[in-house]
Parts: structure tokens; sequence; C-alpha cells
């Protein structure tokens, strides 16, 4: 590939040249530049380039957003689905603002906290490990045929050996120093890291896990937050900044004592970690700080991805950038230029994959990210409608990575638009029901003081909570106010209060869940498939019970009047799929005049497996014959609905616009 620049880093050595702006002929290395550059390598080495997965995971309650590249791949990884392909790369899009990953208060007084970002990423699916995710990093980020960064400026950690509080220990990843140093990396810059925090993934308490081994660039001292002029790596004063993470699964862990023999496990945490049959590859690099790297900057709101928006809002707000940069203390600034950035891509994103504002799940957090913009708008003194005009402009800037913008246009603008009519009407009132107690705490106040007597009055937190939930008042709007009233607020209550208003958000979206697939499923899967005979009748004969499943595993047997999931070798039972609903029925005999089971519904497990979702009524063994029969007239019912569901979205489509989205 030819070569694209020999760029300098001089902006580097100069804290101001960060604050410069920049139009699309200055910047050697855009973002756009740096995202297809990453794609176009990993093509090259025989990645399939698979699309951005939507903000909100499909079928994945464990999640409240998509937060990292390899969320949509999670089911390969686990083992319970295959694809067409064993290497892929991706621009995933991602929001961090709710839940485990809640960022949003540091959002706009960092340099580089966001709640929406891109994650560009590489996998391997049991295809290439370390010998060649390592090589494949260093030639993307040295290499003058792409990225170029010199050498000089980086540094690398891998696993370091960690003892386990059952006295087992984990090695260091002996074998990444290798690999690395083959690259041409300097053994004193190679830093081993011990301990599960930094270096160690795992994708839960149990699943798929390894080592990580990450690539840092020196910023300079003029980067580091605690005026560190000759600080060493590691240091975490802001100087070094990490910008990609290599995560190398080769174990699954497992909640269940050791055994097996010597090399076969690792004892871990009251469990073991049993070796991957096929190690795999998770990589994540933030476009946002990559740019920041390429362009130069100390901040990620310095670069070409943010400074269109924060000029857009100046604009809007009548403000002049460069002197809003003088002003970092929230009342307005630079740092209220960069809340609004910010906000703005991840709700214009959210919104255009069908969030919409509410008061719980998914919509409440939409919600607080939407009015924590406008609260940053009124500061610097601007007018609805506002966030929908900077939103067009993060369409503009994203539409061609991500050509779901252009098409929910019109959805974005009429859903910010009427979230900021109903928050100024709420912050009218708010703010009349804040001073309302205020006052109402002073003749409290006045009642029970006696004669020269100053007693301090304090608001009840979970009172000063409910003016932030229900009408948006920010806490330093409540603060300022409570400070000029010469009052306190009780604010551990007032956290205790959020705590709960979460822990309720989180129960509302997790009760839609996807069905946690049994490990008895991936056994069977790797020899079998289920025949679908459904798209041809309702009803089959001979059919061989496979498996059975209970919920302690595999069984081979179901008693009467036991619930369990049944594996056959064919079914006439369509299996819930493509939007459409699973069928019912149930199992016969040969003669069809005694009934076995009832299905209550079916779906796919693994793909291509069916399970059958049972009761039994005679006793079922595995290896026993069944005649299948599938409720005939409830499935064209069914159809009939389903079809008409498509029909309908389609004039929608045709009638309100592209942005009209279908789920299911």
């Amino acid at each position: 590939m030819k070569a694209f620049h020999n760029f300098s880093f001089e902006a580097n050595a100069n804290a101001e040249g960060a604050q410069t702006t920049m139009t699309g002929d200055q910047i050697k290395w855009s973002g756009r530049r740096i995202r297809s550059t990453f794609l176009d390598f990993f093509k090259s080495k025989r990645h399939t380039v698979v699309r951005s997965s939507s903000l909100v995971p499909h079928g994945d309650a464990t999640l409240l957003f998509t937060n990292a590249g390899m969320n949509q791949f999670k089911d390969i990884f686990l083992g319970l689905e295959k694809r067409d392909y064993t290497r892929a790369t991706t621009a995933q899009k991602c929001v961090r603002a709710g839940g485990k990953h809640n960022d949003l208060e540091n959002v706009g007084f960092t340099k580089r906290h966001h709640t929406f970002f891109e994650m560009l990423g590489n996998f391997s699916f049991g295809d290439y490990f370390k010998k060649d995710a390592i090589p494949y990093a260093w030639e993307l980020i040295t290499s003058p045929d792409w990225y170029g960064i010199p050498k000089d400026q980086l540094y690398v950690t891998v696993f370091g050996e960690t003892e386990l509080s059952d006295g087992a220990h984990l090695s260091s990843d002996s074998d990444s120093i290798v690999f690395w140093r083959k690259e041409g990396v300097p053994k004193e810059r190679i830093f081993e890291i011990p301990g599960l925090k930094d270096n160690f993934w795992a994708m839960g308490d149990t699943g798929p896990c390894g080592p990580c081994s990450e690539i840092h660039y020196d910023m300079g001292p003029q980067a580091s937050e605690a005026g560190h002029a000759d600080c060493a790596f590691p240091c975490d004063c802001g100087r070094y900044v990490e910008i990609w993470n290599l995560v190398f699964m080769q174990f699954n862990r497992v909640g269940e004592p050791p055994r097996g023999g010597p090399g076969e496990f690792i004892p871990f945490e009251g469990g073991r970690l049993d070796y991957l049959p096929k190690p795999c590859v998770d990589t994540g690099m933030g476009l946002e700080r990559v740019a920041a790297v390429l362009q130069g900057k100390i901040s990620n709101y310095d670069t070409d991805l943010f400074e269109p928006l924060t000029r857009r809002a100046a604009e809007l707000c009548g403000v002049d950038v460069t002197s809003e940069e003088k002003l970092e203390e929230g009342k307005g600034g630079a740092a209220s230029l960069r809340v609004i950035a910010d906000h703005a891509r991840a709700a214009t994103f959210l919104v255009a994959d069908g969030v919409i504002p509410s008061n719980e799940g998914r919509g409440y957090v939409l919600r607080k990210i939407i009015r924590r913009a406008l609260m940053h708008m009124r500061l610097l003194g601007g007018e609805i409608p506002f966030l929908s005009r900077v939103a067009e402009t993060v369409r503009d800037e994203m539409k061609t990575a991500y050509p779901e913008l252009a098409d929910s246009t019109l959805l974005v603008k009429r859903v910010l638009d009427e979230e900021e009519r109903k928050f100024s009407r709420m912050l009218h009132s708010g703010l009349r029901k804040l001073e309302e107690g205020i006052q109402k705490l002073r003749e409290v106040g006045r009642e029970t003081t006696g004669p020269g007597v100053r007693r301090t009055q304090q608001i009840p937190g979970e009172q000063i909570f409910a003016l932030y939930d229900t009408y948006g008042l920010p806490r330093d709007f409540i603060e300022d106010a409570a400070r000029d009233a010469g009052v306190i607020i009780d604010w551990p209550g007032f956290d205790r209060a959020m705590q709960d208003q979460k822990t309720r958000a989180r129960a509302s979206w997790k009760e839609t869940h996807k069905e946690a697939a049994n490990p008895a499923f991936v056994k069977i899967a790797e020899t079998f498939k289920t025949e679908p005979a459904f798209y041809h009748s309702t009803s089959t004969k001979d059919c061989r019970i496979e498996a059975i499943i209970s919920k302690n595993g595999s069984i081979g047997e179901l008693q009467a009047g036991e619930p369990g999931e049944v594996v056959l070798d064919r079914t006439a039972i369509y299996a819930e799929s493509g939007g459409q609903i699973a069928d019912t029925g149930a199992f016969y005999d040969s003669t069809e005049s005694q009934r076995l089971a009832e299905v209550s519904g079916a779906y796919y497990p693994v793909a291509g497996l069916v399970a059958h979702r049972v009761t039994a009524k005679e006793t079922l063994r595995v290896g026993d014959r069944v005649t299948v029969i599938a409720d005939a007239d409830r499935r064209a019912r069914v159809m009939r609905n389903h079809t008409g569901t498509h029909l309908v979205h389609a004039a929608l489509r045709n009638i309100l616009g592209p942005h009209v989205k279908q789920a299911g």
C-alpha cells in the first residue's frame, strides 16, 4: 500500500497547538480516514468487514447499550453460533452512560471521557492468535504505509504473574513478550502488569477470558494532569494513554471445582480455568484516542471528530469558541461546549437506533443525556430548538460511515425538539418547586428555633432527588440555589435515592431476556443439526429424541409432569425466528392416539439446533420415536399477522419516511 504521510508530532510539544481550529484540508489523518484505514488494513489481512451493530443489543439483557466491539460476536465467542467467516473487523458505535460504565458526570470535564464513542476492532474466532495478532497491531500502528506512529513514543503492557486468592497463580504472558520482541519492541518498553484489574479480561463471572496486551502512547509532559515534567511509564497522570487493547481469550472460566489431569486447568477463585480448544482474539482501539494521537492533539475534543460540533454549538449560542476555552469551570465555557458535542453524538445515534426518551431503562439514560446537554446550552445562552440543529452536524459528519443517520433525520429532529419543549416546561416548574421547598424549610425553621438560636437547615435528599429526577434539575443548579438560600442538602440521602432509581431502571430493561443457552446444547451442536420439516408440513412421524435438557443439564429421561427441553432429529414445530413466534403443538405416539407431551414453543439455542419446550404427559426417553404435530390453525393466524405487520411497516416507511424502523 502506498505510504500516506511523513507527519510530525511537533504539535505535542506545544499545548497551544491543541486549540487550533481545523478544516478538512488541514487534517492529514481525519477521523474518517483513520476509520477507513483500519478497516482496509484488516481487509487486506483476509478479515471480513462487518457492519456496526445497533446501540440496542439484540436479545441481550446483560447490556443496557452496546459498549464494545465484541458485543455482536458474543455468541460466537461462547460457541453458540457459527458464521461463514473466522476473521472479522468492525468500526462499532458504542455508548457507556449507564450501569457499570457510567461516565456521564465526567464527560466534558476530562480529555477522554465520552458517552458515545467508536471502537475499532479485529477479531479471530479460533483462527489466528497471539503470533499473528501482535504483528498485525504493530504493523498498522507503526508502518509508514499505515498510521506510522513513531515507535519511540509507544509502550506495551502484558499480563504479569499473579497470585490468586486460593494460593494458585496465573503465569506471566511470556508468549506475548516473545512476539513483541520479534517485532523489535525493546524489552525496556515492555511492562508486565500483575493483577486481574488491568491486563486480564473476562466476559463475566463465567465464560471466555484471558490476558490482555495494551499499546500506550506517550503524549508528552504537557499532557500530564498532575504537572509531571519527567515521569516514567507507567504513570497514570494522563501523559501515557492506552490506545489499543488486545485480548487473548484462551480460557473458559467455570464455576465448578477443579477436575481433570495436570495441565488441563488452572484453579481460579472458587472454580477453574479450562483451556479453550480454539483460543480467540478480541481487540479494541478507540477511534477518538487514535485521532488525538494522529492529529497531534492532547484532548480528544480537539480533534476533527468533535471540533465541528463545538463550533456549531458555539455558533448557535452566540459565543466565541476561543474566548470560551478560557472558562473551564462548567458555568459555560469550553466544558459546556464539549458536553454538548459529546451528548449530541450520543443522542443522535441513540434516537436513530430506536431509543426514545422515557422514565425508565434506555430511554431514561437518553433523557438524562439530552437534558444535560440542554442545561449546558442554557449556561451559554442558547435557545430552543437547539440540540436537533447540532444533530444535523453530527449527521453530516458521520452519515458516510453510518448511513442510518441520513435515514433517521426526521425522527431525530422530531424526538429532540419535543424533548426540548418538555424539558423547558419542566425546568420552569422544577425551579419553582425548589424555591417552594426552600421557603417551607425556612418557615419551619422560624417556628422551631428560639430567639438567639441559629440552626442549620437541611433539605431531605429524597425530596431533592425527586426534583432532579422528575424535573431534570441538575445537581449544580440545586447546590447553587441552596447555597444562596443558606440551606444545605442531604446529599447522602440523595445518593441513596439515586441508587434505588438505578436499581429499578435496570430491572425494567432486564425483564425481557434472552434464553441462556445450556452448555449441553453446544456439545450436541458439534455433531448434530435438527432437520426443519416445518417448511413443508405441520406434522411429521418417526422423529427421534436426540437429547433431553433440564436446568441441571443433559438427562436421559423426562418423567410425566416434568418440564424440559427436547431436541429431535427433525421437527414440524416452527422455531421462533425472523420475528415470527414459535408454533405450539404436541408429541404423540406412532398411532397418534396417545399424547406424550405438550409443546409450548421452540427456539434455536445454537444455530441449526431446535429445542422444544415441553411438559411431559408420559415418560420421554432419549432414543424414543415420536410423532410431532403443530397447531396448524394457530400457525396460519400467526403467519397472517406476521405478514400484515410487514405490510403495515412498509406502508409507514412509504408515507412517513425511511426513519421508521421495525424490530422483529
